[in-house]
């Protein structure tokens, strides 16, 4: 029996105290909120032009906290059960309507009105959870190697500079006080970005004095967060693709004309340029403020591809250019033929014979022809018409030879030299037509030569001019790089390893 009247006992003690502890903090409500008669809607001060000081800090994990010192909540805690702390609703006590300023949507409010601590000295502390949206510029110069600067200002719409004071949390460390001048970071509950990397998160007090005391604007607290982008996936996705299909222009030149496709492959890749451009534009607000880096490498390239496409055709034409169409001037001829294929170290066959491996060209018909006149000259038409039959039916060769007409027949020489005469006219025609051809063909090869020529220079013109364009184009991102400090002129780095000690 002992046992359970011990155990019911001890349960009994639970409830007094805890009923006593209870009834204890209601007499501590009571008395401040109805003996004292605390009206919320004044500011906690004795003298109408005191100012109430207001302490902010910002944690990352959407928190702001505020406090201030309100003596009307002042109590002896031995005269309550030694409470030192009541835990209220936040539109019980007075609040000093600190917003963000620049919010983006527009709405004041915190997302959940938890309550406030109120402490034995009258220091209240009030924690509010909310997402804060604030607008910020955004700098697209150097995407996708930029940084940019966002803040978060906080000031009240309510009061003026005469009625509060905004300043930054202190805190103590080894009896010492400085100012938390920088955005807490807490690492149980903050997640690192993909794409954003923090530099510095400093805080800081802005005064303008430029600005009345009895005005809102006069003071505000920022807090700033320089970030900047990490470009890795942007280099692996868009620049890589954009860079090796830009260079991809070059292989035009080494297309010959006769393959056809030398206009197609520039296209092609000035079609695929454009669609990487629009994929751009759709990750990118729409600002006419600036160009992005990427941008501007895309459009650098389709103007060299443009210009490339322009290079295809004046190249195709001047390859299937003719002798019947355009004369070869002997300045081209010198230009293009000998002084530029020189200085670009293009090979040409050697014209003053053949070499060990090349093929033996066909000799001149001259010689045949002169053999061919001596020929029908010994022979006569008879042995000419059927030596051939004749030896297609088994016969032997005709040895007599060919019928010698006297040397004085004048009425002979007259006949022979009216048979061969339509022969050696024919063999003469088809000797200048033949050079005439070999003409025609070495003018034209010179026109080919002469777009071969073209296509060379143009690819130690364009290859160049697109290195030294992408180099220029991108080591501008390389080079944007966020500022030491986050303040120029100011050497404190608003770190929480550099405290400032007051």
């Amino acid at each position: 029996m002992e046992g359970p009247a011990l155990t019911l006992g001890l349960l009994a003690t639970l409830v007094v105290s805890g009923g006593w502890a209870l009834n204890e903090e209601e007499r501590l409500i009571w008395h401040l909120f109805e003996e004292r008669g605390y009206d919320k809607e004044l500011r906690p001060v004795a003298h109408k032009e005191d100012s109430v000081d207001i302490t902010l800090a910002l944690t990352l994990s959407n928190l702001i906290s505020l406090g201030w010192m309100d003596s009307r909540l002042q109590w002896n805690a031995s005269e309550f059960g030694n409470i030192s702390v009541l835990r209220l609703p936040s539109d019980m006590v007075w609040l000093p309507e600190i917003v963000l300023e620049n919010n983006n949507d527009g709405s004041f409010q915190i997302s959940y009105s938890c309550n406030v601590l109120v402490y034995d000295s009258g220091y209240v502390y009030w924690l509010p959870p909310a997402i804060f949206r604030s607008s910020c510029p955004i700098s697209v110069t150097y995407f996708p190697f930029d940084w940019q600067n966002c803040s978060l200002k906080f000031s009240s719409l309510k009061y003026t500079a005469k009625e509060i004071t905004l300043s930054l949390k202190q805190e103590e460390e080894d009896g010492r006080a400085y100012r938390v001048e920088w955005i807490i970071i807490d690492p149980e509950g903050f997640t690192e970005n993909g794409e954003w990397e923090i530099i510095h998160r400093p805080a800081r007090v802005n005064v303008d004095p430029s600005t009345p005391l009895d005005s809102t604007g006069h003071q505000d607290v920022t807090f700033y967060l320089i970030i900047r982008r990490k470009p890795l996936f942007y280099i692996i996705n868009i620049l890589v693709p954009c860079v090796l299909i830009s260079f991809m222009v070059n292989l035009v030149f080494y297309l010959p004309a006769d393959s056809g496709e030398k206009t197609s492959v520039a296209i092609s890749v000035l079609l695929a340029q454009s669609v990487f451009l629009l994929l751009i534009s759709k990750r990118l607000p729409a600002t006419s403020m600036a160009i992005p880096l990427i941008g501007k490498f895309l459009l650098f390239g389709m103007v060299l591809v443009a210009m490339v496409v322009v290079i295809c055709v004046i190249v195709l034409n001047i390859h299937f250019r003719t002798p019947s169409t355009h004369v070869l001037s002997e300045g081209v001829k010198k230009i293009f033929l000998e002084t530029l294929p020189a200085l670009l170290h293009m090979s040409r066959p050697a014209e003053e014979g053949p070499s060990p491996g090349a093929l033996v060209r066909r000799s001149s018909s001259l010689g045949y022809i002169s053999k061919a006149e001596e020929y029908f000259s010994l022979k006569s038409r008879s042995d000419l018409m059927f030596e051939k039959q004749s030896e297609r039916h088994g016969l032997a060769r005709r040895l007599t030879t060919a019928r010698q007409p006297p040397a004085s027949s004048e009425q002979a020489q007259q006949e022979l030299f009216n048979e061969l005469k339509p022969a050696v006219d024919g063999a003469n025609f088809i000797v200048n037509h033949m050079r005439d051809q070999n003409n025609y063909n070495d003018e034209k090869d010179s026109w080919n030569q002469v777009a071969r020529t073209v296509d060379r220079l143009c690819l130690f013109v364009v290859t160049p001019i697109m290195v030294v364009g992408t180099a220029w184009i991108f080591l501008q991102g390389t080079y944007n790089q966020p500022p030491p400090q986050p303040f120029p002129g100011d050497p404190f780095s608003y770190d929480e390893r550099d405290r400032r000690f007051i």
